[in-house]
């Protein structure tokens, strides 16, 4: 008979030390879960201001390369350093009503416009 009280002895003693195990590892899990909820708002921060600045890229950057052709009519300097990035500005005489040739020209233009830059 005293068999069978040290097996349940050991049996209780077992599911105790379990029950203990369990806890530590959902206490950790649960810490680690907390980390990466914090790292995954990070990243979404992180990522949002990726968006704004590609939003204002954009929005900036095709005006900003018109000035500079622009700019690049009267500045050799500057005429070179937009064809040392790639873009060639093509002067043409100007449409009756348009202020200069490339002031109304999109940023990277069809070769066939002229006044345009051009990639």
């Amino acid at each position: 008979m005293k068999i069978y009280y040290y097996i349940s002895v050991a049996a209780a003693a077992l599911a105790l030390v379990l029950s203990i195990v369990l806890f530590a590892v959902g206490s950790s899990n649960q810490t680690l879960q907390n980390e990466v909820q914090a790292q995954q708002v990070e990243l979404q921060k992180q990522q949002e201001e990726i968006n704004k600045g590609q939003a204002i890229s954009q929005k900036v950057g095709p005006e900003l390369l018109r000035d500079m052709a622009v700019a690049s009519t009267k500045n050799e300097k500057m005429k070179q350093l937009l064809a040392k990035n790639g873009y060639t500005v093509n002067m043409a005489t100007p449409a009756p009503g348009s202020a200069t040739p490339a002031a109304k020209a999109p940023a990277p233009a069809p070769a066939s416009e002229p006044g345009r830059l051009q990639p």
